[in-house]
């Protein structure tokens, strides 16, 4: 029997007269303004598409978590029975809201009660791009589908990479890296992670693990980890809750998935099945053959601070979107 797989998507307004007023009254005092830009909460009105194309390539999907800052689209059919909206006050303690920092609102999803074991966690700019079963996230149901390599964490200006230190910490503190690689072995080294490949073998000889290569895609997840990871840090995990805005002290979702990965409660996913375009830097005629052709089955629209021209790319991803799915979903009124 196959087990219950649902999707979970984190989503901002960013034109909410009232949301944009609460944020700016806590944002006057953030310090670490650099790391929360106008990028990291810019919304390109493309929702409505992300569920569309949930609808005709993923059919199979038991529930759509859309959790928001008790914001509900003028659009959303609220009548959807595989539609659950949660407020941030469904499963956020009362005393670290509201919050402005995605980290706060990605590390506490294991508390919606809810929830299936089995979930995959998007962000508004990561979208299915072509038809997936079920068995394309999880082997049997039940094994998270992933891609492990080992990648140095470079810092650069406005980046999460400060975070990612602070996981990877953790996971060192927690976990043996030459004994993951002998319990491992087979999915370490597998033909399917191409050169990605190149990155472990090159970082190989490091006792500790140097850091771990993110895709910027759909992560696959079983519930229970994220109560697993709590339970061993839980007084780490509550530092971040505290910060109302990103900072470089924070912890983020990726530790949960990288406790995955070297826990070895994986299955490889090859390297090839998704795409991220930097919308500061590709061409939209990339973003228009791929969104067209379906070239990945996943793919994020990263949005960064070297975006120049959002109004103009809004207008275009708006326009190749609709050609592609005319029709509303059933998640649509």
């Amino acid at each position: 029997m196959e087990k219950k797989i649902d999707f979970v998507i984190t989503w901002v307004d960013d034109n909410d007269e009232k949301w944009i007023s609460k944020k700016n009254s806590y944002q006057k005092m953030d310090i670490n303004q650099k790391i929360n830009t106008e990028s990291r909460y810019r919304d390109y009105d493309t929702l409505r598409f992300w569920f569309r194309a949930v609808e005709k390539y993923a059919p199979w999907v038991n529930s759509v978590f859309l959790i928001t800052d008790n914001q509900i689209p003028k659009w959303i059919n609220t009548n959807n029975s595989k539609l659950k909206l949660v407020n941030h006050s469904d499963y956020i303690e009362q005393k670290y809201l509201p919050t402005f920092n995605s980290n706060v609102i990605e590390l506490n999803i294991g508390n919606i009660d809810e929830l299936s074991e089995n979930f995959v966690l998007f962000n508004d700019d990561t979208f299915l791009n072509d038809f997936v079963a079920p068995n394309y996230f999880f082997k049997n149901g039940t094994i998270p589908k992933d891609l492990y390599a080992e990648s140095p964490i470079i810092s650069t200006k406005g980046s999460v990479a400060h975070a990612m230190v602070n996981d990877i910490e953790i996971i060192n503190d927690k976990f043996n890296k030459f004994e993951f690689y002998k319990n491992n072995f087979g999915k370490v080294f597998n033909i399917r992670n191409r050169m990605k490949l190149l990155r472990t073998i090159a970082l190989l000889p490091n006792r500790n693990f140097s850091g771990i290569w993110n895709s910027h895609l759909p992560v696959s997840y079983n519930k229970s980890t994220f109560k697993e990871v709590w339970d061993a840090y839980d007084e780490e995990l509550r530092k971040t809750l505290s910060n109302k805005f990103r900072t470089p002290y924070d912890y983020n979702q990726w530790l949960m998935r990288y406790w995955q990965l070297v826990s070895g409660n994986y299955s490889v996913r090859g390297a090839e099945s998704g795409k991220v375009y930097d919308l500061g830097k590709v061409e939209m005629k990339s973003i228009k053959d791929e969104i067209i052709n379906r070239r990945h089955k996943m793919i994020c629209l990263n949005d960064t601070d070297n975006v120049t021209n959002a109004h103009m790319i809004k207008k275009m991803l708006l326009k190749t979107y609709t050609e592609c799915f005319p029709e509303k979903s059933s998640f649509e009124i």
